[in-house]
């Protein structure tokens, strides 16, 4: 009777902790996004992002969906051209100069294209939307895309320009902890040929969802990623122009802000590209710590699918006792 009750006991366990894995792994297998008054919300297992460009520049917010806390942010801000004074393809703060106007990217009129999705087996495994914005500036500033107050206009030019921005966002269920955004750029005149195009991305850091946003005590540049707390952005050393037909020369750094921005800030800069379309994709994402628990090298999920088979093992031998 006792050596039944053991197999009953050891049956239940055994179920258990082999279903277990199985119930992780259908969390993972999906997530839930949403489009509402020019903000959208995507979650994963793993991170929980909000893309906002309604009364404010392009807003990128994601947080650690598993453990909120601290929410990370990227803010496109603003963009100008610059001389390389050191010929090392960076912005450097305090030694290369804006030339002209730094413009502050629009706060209103993104036009959100709707959601585009792919599917494996009923199941959604990537997620795509853009949002899209069209306006003149003017090189003297301001127009509809207004400078930055203070900034000079930009010499030798008179007439407005005809810009087009267009910030395309990707999220696949292959790497649930990121997600890519593409940056396409149309309509850049240039004041010089040897000079660069600076994109300005502020970072700063707040509360879970809440509207005070404070700076980051730290960014560090390792490599090709800028690592603030657990957020990250990563960049890749090459654009491309003209639809992929030639590459174009990316270097990043940071420092702080330009103009009246506060705040630190990204700075990617690109190389004179001429007058064809600019097409960039960096990824930004979230370092997990504590969601993986290791014992021997072996991750939680591991360890309970290996309890499991000890668990069936046990239930065998005991069965086997039992006939005998």
């Amino acid at each position: 009777m006792m050596i039944k009750k053991g197999v009953l006991v050891t049956l239940i366990a055994a179920v258990l902790l082999a279903s277990a894995p199985f119930a992780v792994a259908q969390h993972q297998h999906g997530f839930h996004f949403e489009h509402s008054v020019g903000a959208t919300t995507i979650s994963t297992a793993e991170i929980g992002v909000m893309v906002s460009a309604n009364g404010e520049v392009p807003h990128f917010r994601w947080w650690n969906e598993s453990d909120p806390g601290t929410d990370y942010h990227v803010m496109f801000s603003a963009f100008f051209e610059a001389n390389d004074t050191d010929m090392d393809g960076a912005f450097t703060p305090g030694e290369d100069q804006h030339i002209g106007a730094v413009f502050s990217l629009p706060m209103a009129d993104w036009e959100f294209s709707g959601f585009v999705t792919e599917e494996q087996n009923d199941v959604v495994t990537a997620l795509h939307f853009n949002f899209t914005n069209t306006d003149t500036i003017s090189h003297q500033g301001p127009g509809m895309m207004t400078t930055i107050p203070g900034m000079p206009g930009m010499p030798g030019h008179t007439s407005p320009m005809d810009i087009e921005i267009q910030i395309r966002v990707h999220f696949y269920l292959a790497t649930p902890d990121q997600f890519k955004f593409d940056l396409r750029v149309s309509g850049w005149e240039w004041t010089y040929d040897d000079s660069i195009l600076v994109f300005q991305f502020r970072v700063a850091e707040s509360q879970h969802l809440h509207s005070q946003v404070g700076q980051v005590s730290e960014i560090a540049h390792e490599g090709n990623k800028f690592s603030f707390g657990y957020g990250w952005m990563e960049y890749t050393q090459n654009a491309f122009a003209g639809n992929a037909t030639h590459q174009v020369q990316v270097r990043a750094s940071h420092g702080p802000a330009m103009g009246t921005q506060d705040g630190n800030a990204i700075f990617i800069a690109f190389e004179n590209f001429g007058n064809e379309t600019l097409d960039y994709d960096p990824i930004i994402g979230f370092t997990q710590l504590g969601t993986t628990w290791t014992f021997f090298g072996i991750d939680y999920t591991q360890l309970l699918i290996l309890a499991g088979g000890v668990s069936i093992v046990a239930v065998v031998v005991i069965a086997a006792k039992n006939r005998q």
